[in-house]
């Protein structure tokens, strides 16, 4: 039951309108028996700074912040975290004492999905198929699990050349990447291709392991890497629970709770049908 007491949180994005985190986290709220609500709110990147100020006078407990905010953000917080600093990006702000943490939870996000669904990074090759923020959390989650070889491959070489001299990582020509693809076990797609209908597989593939996992950050489209998977019998997995366990981690940071991800798991069936 709202009242005067209610702890409030809410998600900031531009355009933030489809964003299953409200439902997924007030879910949440609901099933701990907590007193808090969550809400969306789509200020322009010019306003950002005035409300993150508004939402600190109002008294805000916590916000996720999503895209084009999480690089932005980070100079209006005061304590940033290790892998935040890192990553270069903030999706997770904690208000504490008139202070504000930043946080990032999308690598944690991407390695607690891959440990839940029993993918073993030690000493395997990955390739990684772009070079914008997601793809910096994955790199670091990738480093951080003691993966043997990570390569990042990306339409423009600059950016993926950047990338991979922060996290000590290979970079390989993306027209070519199929060619790596008999020795990878994990392939992971961050970049946008597949968000449209007429998006192609970015590179030839002849060969490839029979055991290589794909992993696409997009959850809710067929894609050029979901159908590599079906034709050549892979297992898949998409974005849909790195998306819950992020959010997971954010509701610990600021609750102390883990919450119950099978909970969000049926939301998020129903959520995108």
């Amino acid at each position: 039951m709202l009242n005067a007491e209610t702890k409030l949180f809410a998600i900031l994005g531009y355009p933030v309108k489809h964003s299953f985190s409200p439902q997924m986290q007030n879910k949440w709220f609901e099933k701990e028996k907590l007193n808090c609500i969550y809400l969306a709110f789509e200020p322009p990147p010019e306003y950002l700074e005035r409300a993150i100020e508004s939402l600190k006078t109002l008294g805000f407990q916590g916000v996720n912040v999503t895209i084009p905010h999480k690089v932005e953000v980070m100079k209006y917080v005061d304590f940033i975290d290790e892998a935040a600093e890192k990553i270069g990006s903030v999706n997770t702000i904690a208000f504490k004492n008139g202070k504000l943490y930043g946080y990032n939870t999308d690598h944690l996000g991407f390695s607690q999905d891959l440990a839940a669904k029993k993918v073993n990074l030690k000493n395997k090759n990955v390739l990684v198929i772009g070079a914008g923020g997601g793809a910096r959390a994955i790199a670091h989650a990738l480093v951080s699990s003691g993966a043997k070889d990570v390569y990042i491959a990306n339409r423009t070489l600059e950016k993926a050349e950047k990338l991979a001299s922060i996290f000590k990582i290979k970079v390989f020509d993306i027209g070519r990447a199929g060619e790596l693809l008999p020795e990878i076990d994990l392939l992971v797609n961050t970049s946008a291709c597949g968000m449209k209908k007429t998006d192609v597989l970015p590179f030839k593939v002849d060969k490839v392991k029979s055991s290589l996992v794909v992993y696409d950050l997009i959850y809710n489209k067929m894609t050029p890497f979901t159908r590599l998977a079906g034709d050549k019998g892979l297992k898949i997995f998409t974005g849909d629970g790195m998306l819950i366990q992020q959010g997971a981690c954010g509701f610990k940071i600021w609750t102390g709770k883990y919450p119950d991800i099978e909970v969000a798991e049926k939301l998020l069936k129903k959520f995108i049908g």
